[in-house]
């Protein structure tokens, strides 16, 4: 059970290659829909929390979440720490409800999330910006793999 665990989590997380695949692709198309990206991020990141708070009607799950959301929205790398919230999100969905539609939710919350990194990385070469959106998104392979062992145990 694990291993499907831990499959799905690697799956989620090359949505943000996938979204940085589509932006190599349409790189003119990249600063006109910057506005549209975000919009998109913002409505699957609020899609994400009110359907594991529909699965999941628990006060210690809702009042986790939200206090986890509130001290990384006082950063100013919100974003990142934001796809980190969504491994602890993974994870409970997989060890309680929702996971079905939680997990297609998170890969593509990785599209828009990729490719507005590629905006911003776009002078880089290839391999540096591919290095650095793994540098800084593994932090969600990182918290989902330890919450799984964690689980695992218990």
């Amino acid at each position: 059970m694990i291993l499907i665990y831990l499959l799905l989590l690697v799956l989620a997380f090359l949505g943000l290659f996938m979204g940085l695949l589509v932006g190599y692709f349409c790189k003119e198309e990249l600063k006109p829909g910057m506005n549209y990206l975000n919009w998109l991020r913002h409505l699957l990141f609020i899609a994400i929390l009110i359907i594991f708070f529909v699965k999941n009607p628990s006060w210690l799950f809702v009042i986790l979440i939200a206090v986890i959301i509130i001290l990384f929205s006082l950063s100013k790398n919100r974003e990142t720490l934001y796809y980190y919230v969504l491994a602890v999100i993974f994870f409970l969905s997989w060890r309680y409800n929702g996971f079905a539609m939680i997990a297609p939710l998170i890969f593509l919350y990785g599209f828009p999330l990729g490719s507005m990194h590629l905006y911003y990385n776009i002078k880089e070469k290839k391999k540096q910006v591919i290095l650095k959106l793994l540098y800084r998104y593994a932090g969600f392979l990182i918290n989902g793999i330890t919450l799984g062992l964690i689980g695992l145990l218990f």
